[in-house]
């Protein structure tokens, strides 16, 4: 956006007088050149050229003018500055995010690449929950979106003689970890 020129619109309002509004004025008088501004009292002089007068006569508008200009050209930086400031904090809560996350499913997947990490018969996963993790489920058939699995209460109880249950795939990871592999009672040795 550029920046607007500080302009006083003067008028000639005679031979030798200059007028900007109520603002200020500038005239040829003896000795010289004379002006007056708004918030000044009595005029000044004598200059000794036209543009002496007029530039004494701007003088605390083109301050104000100035003062407005630094005035927006901080509002912006520090709004530019803000906006730095709330996208670098975004994006340090997003990858402290993706950190967790990942972290998390490192422990659910049993450190796991995250190409690998797909529900297959022979794993074994227990529940998240400290107090439930002796309850352990072996997946011994994965379909469309339902692993048919042995569940038993205790590590010692063996797999062989349970009966399947459906269990989700988004289900498993979310209550459960994987915690190993095993082999699938049943099924011929390879």
């Amino acid at each position: 956006m550029p920046k607007p020129p500080f302009t006083a619109d003067w008028i000639q309002a005679g031979a030798d007088i200059f007028q900007w509004g109520r603002k200020a004025a500038y005239w040829k008088g003896k000795k010289g050149w004379w002006a007056s501004r708004q918030g000044t009292e009595g005029i000044k002089g004598p200059f000794r050229t036209p543009g002496a007068a007029q530039r004494w006569a701007e003088e605390p508008f083109r301050e104000q003018h100035q003062a407005a200009q630094q005035k927006a050209r901080d509002e912006a930086q520090q709004a530019l500055e803000q906006r730095k400031a709330k996208r670098a904090a975004h994006q340090a809560r997003e990858t402290a995010r993706a950190q967790a996350r990942e972290a998390k499913e490192l422990a659910t997947w049993n450190g796991l690449p995250a190409e690998a990490r797909h529900v297959q018969p022979g794993q074994v996963w227990a529940m998240k929950d400290p107090r439930l993790e002796q309850h352990q489920i072996l997946v011994i058939e994965v379909k469309k979106t339902i692993a048919v699995v042995l569940a038993r209460e205790s590590r010692t109880t063996p797999w062989k003689g349970l009966s399947g249950e459906p269990r989700t795939l988004t289900h498993l990871p979310r209550l459960y970890r994987l915690v190993g592999m095993a082999k699938v009672p049943g099924l011929p040795k390879a």
